[in-house]
């Protein structure tokens, strides 16, 4: 543990909101630089999520699905995106 210049050890309250701000920030900016997100690993994405990932608008992807370019996944009226897919159609147009 650190030491102060007094000779004491500085104390530390882990109730105190100041440390509660200061263990947020770390924690963000540690998930920033590996590129850590707090989205739960799924398999199925929403075209809205689909988008995001691939950076193309919302109109793309639905054009993508209805052309058969992207696979979907329906339950009910929802139509969702499997990673494995946007992973093999990201390897399929690699730039060369």
């Amino acid at each position: 543990m650190a030491t102060l210049k007094n000779g004491t050890s500085p104390s530390v309250n882990p109730g105190d909101p100041f440390t509660q701000l200061v263990a947020a920030a770390c924690e963000m900016a540690v998930k920033r630089v590996l590129n850590i997100s707090d989205i739960s690993p799924r398999r199925l994405l929403s075209v809205e999520e689909t988008s995001t990932y691939l950076n193309l608008s919302i109109a793309e992807i639905y054009s993508m699905l209805s052309n058969n370019e992207l696979v979907g996944v329906r339950h009910g009226k929802r139509v969702m995106v499997d990673i494995r897919d946007l992973e093999a159609w990201i390897d399929a147009h690699r730039a060369a």
